[in-house]
């Protein structure tokens, strides 16, 4: 019996891999990799790992189970999981839109974690929710194991939806901040890379400054302005041109749209 087991190995699979690994939560041998082709199989054998090509041997073989596959053809991919009881075994979905319900279908008296990383795990910085269908024995096993690339928080299901804007879909919205920040610093002279260094380091810093700080944001946000001074000029504009409302759309319409797709 495989201690744990991968069904997909794309990048997010491969991060989560990696962060195992690195963390010592598991050594190579404890580990099974369900494949999809060949040439796989021969890179990761050659790296120590045991794999297979057959999605029904991590189903018997293995007592915890990352199903990360893509959500469209998970129903396809595991249909065969139907037939076998999942009793003392923990599934583990990062697939987006997938609800625990629909999880039990396939994974009967599975101990059931739907998690939701974002990308940043590909650099060990990912921040990933986490929920379950029951209170079981493997909480602290799940959170170690997305802890190993980032840092993970366990929320109720039912705020799964809630919870996208701020974390899945999070990093897309601040690029788009920062590119225009740097797109402008460039075209105002410049150098592009000084330009990036400048933004994306600031964005650090001021989010460790929320992080760290006992002061409530809009006190960050008063501490940085001076009356008549630069950055209120700035502020002003964000405001006249609605940029708050803009931000709870942004929120609101990251939540709805994943509202509809758990309902496909």
């Amino acid at each position: 019996m495989y201690k744990f087991a991968i069904i997909g190995l794309g990048k997010m699979g491969s991060s989560i891999l990696e962060g195992i690994i690195s963390s010592g939560i598991y050594k190579k041998d404890e580990i099974l990799l369900c494949l999809h082709s060949e040439k796989k199989v021969i890179e990761y054998e050659k790296l120590g790992y045991n794999t297979t090509l057959n999605v029904e041997d991590a189903f018997m073989d293995s007592e915890i189970i990352l199903l990360s596959v893509k959500p469209q053809v998970f129903p396809e991919a595991c249909i065969n999981a139907k037939k076998y009881d999942f009793k003392s075994k923990c599934i583990i979905s990062i697939m987006a839109g997938i609800k625990i319900e629909t999880l039990t279908e396939y994974f009967m008296n599975a101990s059931i974690f739907r998690t939701m990383p974002n990308t940043p795990a590909l650099i060990k910085s990912g921040v990933t929710t986490v929920s379950t269908n029951v209170e079981n024995k493997y909480e602290d096993t799940v959170l170690e194991i997305f802890n190993s690339i980032g840092s993970a928080y366990m929320i109720s299901e039912d705020l799964m939806d809630q919870s996208l804007p701020l974390n899945g879909s999070m990093p897309a919205y601040l690029y788009l901040f920062a590119k225009i920040f740097i797109e402008m610093g460039a075209k105002s002279g410049i150098d592009y890379e000084t330009s990036k260094n400048l933004t994306a380091e600031s964005i650090i810093a001021s989010a460790k400054m929320i992080l760290q700080s006992d002061e409530s944001i809009d006190t960050l946000i008063n501490n940085v302005c001076s009356k008549g001074g630069t950055t209120i000029a700035g502020l002003y504009e964000l405001y006249d041109n609605h940029f708050e409302e803009a931000i709870k759309k942004c929120y609101e319409a990251c939540v709805n749209r994943s509202i509809e797709l758990s309902k496909k």
